[in-house]
């Protein structure tokens, strides 16, 4: 499923990598809407990710549950789903 153009989706983990590109933090991101079986991908800011309590961000676990937001059809936040 293509990621909206704005708004929130409730998205599976199918793989995270890290990437630097000219010193800047991204996570090459494949993920998964339930029901769905293609995987979309996106290269998301790693600073869109929320950090964990002692201030490090960390890559979502493959088979993890997380609410992209959108905004012009690009990840802008991610959060983990409760």
């Amino acid at each position: 499923m293509p990621l909206p153009i704005a708004g929130e989706v409730e998205v599976v983990v199918v793989s995270a990598a890290p990437v630097s590109i000219h010193g800047d933090l991204y996570v090459d991101l494949a993920m998964r809407v339930p029901g769905d079986e293609a995987a979309t991908l996106a290269r998301v800011p790693a600073s869109a990710f929320p950090a964990a309590a002692d201030g490090e961000r960390r890559l979502p676990a493959v088979g993890g549950r997380l609410l992209v937001r959108v905004l012009l059809g690009q990840v802008d936040a991610v959060r983990p789903v409760d």
